[in-house]
């Protein structure tokens, strides 16, 4: 009862907070402004709202509960619903949402900062540059496959479009694909095609940068779902709070806010990059799912026919794909001899994702007349003749500068608020037994050594794998439930599947701070998996124990504190009033 009771008094001081902050907002700085705008008097009557709501609520707490109990068994004795709670799997989800409800406040205070980000501080104004997928959606609509952009008449009449649109002062879109008098665009449609299942039900025009947060929340969504997963099986009799700030360190570690933040940059590219990521961690989940004993068939149908749609939202990640569809391979035919019988059981996985490429291939063909273009090499783009340094764009002569841009280049430090300074990577060669190609390049990036020094913790794993090779000769399969080398499949599948696409990105001719999040989502697992194992190691040490807490919680809270106002200082000018602010005496 005492529960109960308290509900409504913890919501009347919510109210009574938000009250104050909008009576108080000119005081605390959070409005420059003289006088009651819109915003303030909204804020105001939310808050009035509130307390009414803890209110009534109080008065007729009983009537609510027993209405709310009602409700529940009506819909708990519905056929659909009888049957979802006999599943296994809802039974495992159910059970570990339960069982770690204290991890709510985490994702609801890492979306909140999100909404902040993604708004630049105004939480509701969100402004799309671009609203590409939008209009491909629109095409799809009208039974054609190309971007319903007008296409300007001097880039009709020009000779070698191709050539700069920049240079030309051709008018247009860039960053899209032009190809006999239409626009097109090079990254997978299969955010295009979502949004054309939601129209019905979402008749504005969605942006980019709307698509960007949906699958950036849900991807730390799942991220959390899968450590708490891992936690319950391997961790669970560790202290409670290390998995509370390890979900918190999965949402705030960069590029996550860089990526909702950069105004400019929030488009196609980061959605494109998400919509992958998103897929390909469900993916992985379901797969998990699948391959518990006995292996189920529809399971695996289900995590391919996800990773279909990554590949379909971002080609890159096909490369992860096919390292994980290999771990598959060994853990579904390691066990005993190879054998044809048993191979089949891989087909489930396998043919979704052969519908998926075939899928692609036609959608190539049917724009460029070719299966393999999906258009990159007709994009329109700043880059000086682009197309003629098409055969060059992924060379091992990239791999050095990246290295040092991705994971040493560092931040300027300035005297006003955030202090903290992205600024373009290094194209210069770091050495003098290499040449760069002019058309290298690189955007606002900071090293992952200085934003999230964390990730020092993802060695663990790795070093743990390969003593227990070392020590057992090879890993051998005992037993599917064998604890520890479900772990070491898990951190092999993981390492291999960042390594792939991470070598990928090395050998590239662009470094961005987005292209993190196509390696990111993998390699943060791995940190935090390499702390909780480096815990686990020292549990009958306590000093040491306490020691190697200490430094993983401070590299924590400096990976978070790094990442955010990195994540600021490449804000458009509606952060500026922060900066403003913040001079103010």
């Amino acid at each position: 009862m005492k529960k109960k009771i308290a509900v409504p008094f913890i919501f009347g001081f919510i109210g009574l907070a938000i009250m104050g902050t909008a009576i108080f907002a000119d005081r605390f700085g959070l409005d420059p402004s003289l006088g009651w705008g819109r915003r303030r008097i909204a804020l105001l009557v939310f808050g009035v709202c509130v307390i009414l709501c803890a209110a009534l609520f109080w008065r007729y707490m009983d009537d609510a509960f027993n209405a709310v109990r009602k409700i529940l068994a009506f819909v708990n004795n519905q056929p659909i619903i009888l049957g979802a709670r006999r599943d296994h799997v809802v039974l495992y989800l159910s059970g570990l949402i339960k069982k770690y409800r204290f991890a709510f406040p985490i994702l609801i205070f890492v979306t909140l900062v999100y909404i902040w980000f993604i708004s630049s501080g105004t939480w509701f104004t969100w402004v799309s540059p671009t609203h590409l997928y939008a209009d491909l959606a629109r095409g799809f609509l009208k039974g054609h496959l190309y971007l319903p952009i007008k296409v300007s008449s001097n880039l009709l009449k020009s000779p070698d479009p191709y050539e700069s649109s920049i240079g030309l002062g051709l008018q247009g879109p860039l960053d899209v694909s032009y190809f006999l008098g239409k626009y097109y665009l090079y990254w997978g449609p299969v955010p295009a095609l979502i949004l054309v299942l939601l129209h019905p039900i979402i008749s504005w025009r969605l942006g980019d940068l709307q698509l960007l947060f949906g699958f950036l929340t849900g991807v730390f969504i799942l991220q959390c779902l899968l450590a708490v997963a891992i936690w319950d099986r391997f961790f669970s009799d560790l202290p409670k709070y290390i998995l509370w700030i390890s979900i918190l360190l999965v949402g705030l570690a960069s590029p996550a806010t860089f990526m909702l933040d950069s105004y400019r940059g929030a488009r196609i590219y980061e959605a494109a990059i998400t919509g992958g990521q998103f897929f390909l961690v469900a993916g992985f989940i379901a797969l998990l799912i699948a391959l518990m004993s006995p292996v189920s068939r529809w399971k695996l149908a289900f995590a391919g026919t996800l990773w279909a749609l990554a590949i379909g939202s971002r080609l890159t990640v096909a490369l992860p794909i096919g390292f994980m569809v290999l771990m598959v391979a060994w853990w579904i035919l390691g066990v005993n001899q190879w054998s044809f019988k048993k191979s089949t059981e891989l087909l489930p996985l396998i043919i979704p994702l052969a519908l998926g490429f075939a899928g692609l291939g036609w959608y190539n063909w049917a724009r460029f007349g070719s299966f393999v273009e999906s258009g990159y090499f007709y994009q329109m783009t700043a880059v000086p003749n682009f197309q003629n340094h098409y055969s060059a764009l992924i060379n091992p002569i990239f791999i050095l500068q990246n290295l040092y841009n991705y994971f040493l280049y560092p931040f300027s430090i300035q005297s006003q608020f955030p202090y903290v300074y992205a600024e373009y990577g290094n194209i210069k060669a770091i050495f003098s037994f290499y040449t760069l190609p002019s058309f290298y390049f690189s955007q606002k990036i900071t090293g992952l050594v200085y934003t999230v020094p964390f990730l020092v913790f993802a060695m663990v794993p790795l070093v743990l794998l390969f003593n227990s090779l070392i020590k057992r000769k090879k890993l051998q399969i005992t037993s599917l439930d064998d604890e520890r080398w479900i772990l070491n499949w898990v951190t092999l599948t993981l390492s291999g599947a960042c390594l792939v696409i991470f070598g990928f990105l090395l050998s590239f001719f662009w470094a961005a701070t987005r292209y993190l999040e196509d390696v990111m989502p993998t390699l943060i697992m791995l940190g935090v998996l390499g702390f909780w194992q480096g815990y686990r190691l020292l549990l009958s040490k306590p000093i040491a124990r306490r020691l190697y807490s200490t430094v993983g919680v401070i590299l924590m809270a400096e990976s978070i504190l790094i990442s955010t106002l990195v994540a600021i200082s490449v804000n458009d000018a509606r952060f500026e009033i922060i900066r403003f602010l913040s001079t103010v005496k």
